[in-house]
């Protein structure tokens, strides 16, 4: 990855974990206002709640990274997907120990600090499923942009040709359709002749 952009990726995602902690902290600050309000402060309610928070903002931390991914028009390289689980993977640690901490803290309001442990697997769990959707989401997108990469730029050119042929031809097709007198039938013909050459030279570029 080139050193411009990773430094604007890596920057991007500390802003984002930034952004998503403080999304935390103002769901449990309401939460913690209901639960006290309702008499369910001292509950495993207060608990639970604050872990969906945090599995919540979890699975947003990744798709910030994907959404970056797009944003950036990064081209293909071999290393690219394990560039971006990288750092992925700096920002969700971060994430991670911060939001650890609010999570410690929901245990001792709730008066079951001993929780903390017993439920820290559950939370990790959650975690790893994130992950486990990510990376596989993440092939994806890289896969999608190695075969794009792949493709000649004289069959792109085609493609393109062969897109904006179709589309005139429904045009006027549609044209014809309004006014049948009209003299559309030689153009259309015409057309469908220029499509069937174009998908032709489309087939052999591919195989170049």
């Amino acid at each position: 990855m080139h050193p411009e952009i990773k430094q604007n990726y890596t920057e991007k995602l500390r802003l984002v974990t930034i952004k998503l902690l403080g999304i935390l902290d103002q769901n449990i600050k309401v939460m913690l206002a209901e639960h006290s309000r309702d008499g369910l402060l001292g509950s495993g309610a207060t608990i639970k709640k604050t872990m969906n928070f945090i599995a919540q903002e979890n699975s947003n931390l990744y798709q910030e990274v994907l959404n970056h991914l797009g944003t950036l028009n990064q081209k293909y390289y071999p290393q690219l997907e394990s560039d971006v689980k990288k750092l992925a993977k700096t920002a969700q640690e971060k994430f991670k120990q911060e939001s650890l901490v609010r999570f410690k803290k929901s245990t001792e309001i709730a008066r079951h600090p001993q929780l903390y442990e017993r439920m820290l697997p559950e939370v990790e769990a959650a975690m790893a499923t994130d992950l486990a959707n990510f990376q596989n989401t993440l092939n994806t997108t890289v896969l999608d942009l190695k075969l794009s990469s792949s493709i000649a730029p004289l069959t792109k050119t085609l493609l393109g040709l062969e897109a904006a042929l179709i589309l005139i031809s429904i045009f006027i097709a549609g044209m014809w359709y309004k006014d049948p007198t009209g003299n559309y039938e030689p153009i259309l013909v015409g057309l469908g002749l220029v499509i069937t050459l174009n998908a032709i030279g489309i087939k052999h570029s591919a195989k170049k």
